[in-house]
């Protein structure tokens, strides 16, 4: 199983269903495990929420690219967008517990960090580039 697939989302909060729907739909028929394909759901719906909410400054219509690649060891989301510049590694989120907050960054990078193995964030040509990589363990 080897998938490379590309996406083009408008920056519309409708869009982030039709790119999940869009995962499932390629991860599923790929086979692979069901814990991996969830992870990755759970990164994406966070990510392009938080590109929706926090992104962009003006009202203009932009595009998001997304990118997802998958192998038997290895799956990964590629998001680039032409947004706020904005690095989640140097984030830090919140700490669990009961506080409730709306600043960027917060509980959805504590989701994303607790179910993606890897992150990587550059600024390529004006464009965010954000990679998210989940590892495909067999369970013995």
């Amino acid at each position: 199983m080897n998938i490379a697939e590309t996406l083009i989302l408008d920056n519309e909060p409708f869009e982030v269903s039709r790119a999940a729907t869009w995962l499932d739909d390629l991860l599923g028929g790929a086979g692979l495990p069901p814990r991996v394909i969830a992870a990755l759901q759970v990164a994406l719906e966070e990510v392009l929420n938080n590109i929706l909410c926090y992104g962009y400054a003006d009202i203009e219509p932009h595009k998001i690219e997304l990118r997802v690649a998958a192998d038997p060891s290895v799956a990964a989301l590629e998001f680039f967008d032409d947004g706020i510049p904005f690095d989640p590694t140097h984030q830090e989120p919140l700490p669990p517990g009961p506080t409730v907050s709306t600043r960027p960054g917060g509980l959805g990078l504590l989701f994303i960090r607790r179910v993606i193995d890897d992150i990587t964030y550059e600024r390529v040509d004006d464009r965010n580039h954000l990679t998210l990589r989940k590892l495909v363990r067999k369970l013995v």
